[in-house]
């Protein structure tokens, strides 16, 4: 990657592109009883050879919206999320100025996520589960430490704080 290429890209995230964390609803049915936080980049455009290029270079993936107004042109749209997202972020980092609090609170929610499995330590509920020969076996439910959840939440709240539009 050329330096140009990435300075050219941080500008278009600066001017055109959210980063953020989007928090997703824990889903009993699936066992969750926490929420889920996940580090996202967004840059929405009408130009597609400006996606597609951020796309090639960055990683990540890029599809086409329907415009929302009647005559409207589409838009083209490029996302990356969680381990993409870091890496993406990492890259342009030493060219973002706008956006450049906002990458590192996401860098921040990362980097507590890579030791995410030592915070599993507050028990949820016992499961049972047969081997082969019919033997159950109980296991506990690992949650996220409530501490962990808290920290997690403040990234997200301070994103959302920096990203807010308006007064």
């Amino acid at each position: 990657m050329k330096t140009v290429d990435i300075a050219y890209i941080a500008g278009i995230v600066d001017g055109e592109g959210y980063i953020g964390i989007k928090k997703t609803s824990a889903h009993k049915c699936q066992g969750r009883v926490n929420n889920g936080y996940h580090a996202r980049i967004q840059i929405r455009m009408v130009d597609e050879p400006a996606i597609k290029f951020i796309s090639e270079t960055l990683g990540g993936w890029y599809y086409k919206e329907k415009p929302s107004v009647t005559k409207g042109r589409p838009l083209y749209c490029f996302q990356a999320s969680d381990k993409s997202a870091e890496s993406v972020l990492k890259t342009i980092l030493p060219f973002l100025r706008v956006k450049k609090e906002s990458a590192e609170t996401v860098l921040n929610l990362r980097r507590i996520q890579a030791g995410s499995r030592k915070h599993r330590t507050k028990i949820t509920g016992y499961r049972q589960f047969p081997n082969k020969y019919g033997t159950a076996r109980t296991v506990a439910n690992m949650s996220f430490s409530d501490e962990y959840i808290q920290s997690v939440h403040a990234l997200y709240e301070r994103c959302k704080a920096l990203n807010k539009v308006g007064a």
